[in-house]
């Protein structure tokens, strides 16, 4: 995930600023040792749409970026891609400043999805967004996620079929059964 968030080209972003192209991550070893590879799957390669906050701070941060630094990379303070180390310390250092638990930089792609599944996204929409390889995967991973749904579809079929019955029997009465009259 972080070599996918690493590898984000300014200008891709520039040209089509309200997706994000993955099509590469970084193999970091060094600050002065990594290399472009594809991503694990085919699936992995795929466009992200961005809202338009994150679209803002985006923005935001190239023009902070430019002023100082000359990079290709979008997650870059140093002109070079930065390591998961380093975001694992900015990210520990912000949730001491909101005062919230610590999260490990991988487990906000988890949170990401709880959040599409509770705003009601569709779980193939999702496997997409997240460049799972199939459903199962998805599913397998985040299906937990979805303890009510039985109680919601019971709910949506109330009132879908209504049965009205007769006073009377219309029909002849047709049975294998002895029945007595």
């Amino acid at each position: 995930m972080v070599g996918s968030l690493s590898f984000l080209f300014k200008a891709y972003l520039i040209y089509y600023f309200l997706f994000i192209d993955v099509n590469k991550t970084i193999y970091y070893k060094t600050a002065n040792d990594y290399s472009c590879t594809e991503p694990k799957t085919r699936a992995g390669i795929r466009k992200v749409a961005l809202d338009d906050y994150t679209i803002s701070i985006l923005e935001e941060w190239r023009g902070i970026q430019a002023a100082h630094i000359k990079t290709d990379f979008a997650l870059s303070y140093n002109g070079k891609p930065v390591n998961k180390h380093t975001l694992s310390q900015a990210v520990k250092r912000f949730v001491k400043l909101a005062n919230v638990p610590v999260i490990r930089v991988h487990a906000l792609r988890h949170s990401h999805v709880a959040l599409l599944i509770s705003l009601g996204e569709n779980p193939l929409s999702i496997k997409e967004r997240v460049g799972h390889e199939n459903i199962q995967i998805t599913l397998g991973t985040y299906g937990h996620l979805y303890p009510h749904t039985h109680s919601e579809i019971a709910n949506k079929l109330n009132g879908s079929v209504n049965v009205s019955t007769s006073e009377q029997n219309k029909v002849a009465v047709i049975s294998n059964q002895f029945i007595s009259r």
